[in-house]
């Protein structure tokens, strides 16, 4: 059980209740969103909904480091993946398998993050999680920097290491919150997806 009240729509100021509504594309038909969170009123949105300026200063973060990182939707995914599953944040993990199978990523992919087999995934996927998994545990080396600059430009490195950041401090607020899935939990291998 949360250790925090969830806002109701009703309980904020009418202009602000689209704050509680999900980040996902609206492009997908209604019939085709088996993974989607679009129009969902997710709990992270309502917990945060308790302090409505900081909700919406971190949705504002939130879009630009979704799309202004330089990253492409399925490596901004691989990053948030691989971000939740090494803070092991079930709450993330959860939410965005969905959004990675929206926007294309398989199933294989996935899994290869939470099975901790990187080398099943294209190079450059394989460098984030890399980086990731030393970002999340708070020291990245050279060698490993090294190897998604090779792949990446400096203002997409700088993308990489704002999105999993936000993710991971999301994460342990989530954490410390005790913050309630909506539904059963996908599982790290996906068994109930």
């Amino acid at each position: 059980m949360a250790r925090i009240t969830y806002v109701e729509p009703d309980e904020l100021p009418a202009e602000k209740r689209d704050l509680l509504q999900s980040l996902s594309e609206t492009a997908v038909a209604d019939e085709d969103r088996e993974h989607s969170l679009t129009g969902d009123r997710l709990n992270v949105y309502r917990a945060l909904g308790q302090n409505v300026a900081l909700l919406e200063g971190f949705r504002t973060y939130g879009d630009v480091v979704w799309n202004q990182g330089g990253l492409s939707a399925s490596e901004r995914e691989t990053v948030i993946l691989a971000t939740a599953y090494y803070a092991d944040a079930a709450y993330e993990w959860h939410q965005h398998v969905r959004v990675a199978l929206d926007e294309g990523m398989a199933p294989d992919q996935i899994l290869a993050i939470s099975r901790e087999e990187p080398d099943r995934l294209e190079p450059k996927y394989a460098a984030l999680v890399a980086y990731v998994e030393q970002f999340v545990d708070g020291a990245v080396d050279d060698d490993t920097h090294e190897h998604l600059a090779a792949h990446y430009d400096d203002a997409s490195l700088l993308g990489v290491g704002m999105l999993s950041g936000c993710y991971l401090g999301l994460a342990r607020v989530l954490q410390a919150l005790q913050v309630d899935l909506e539904d059963e939990f996908v599982g790290w291998d996906l068994e109930n997806l």
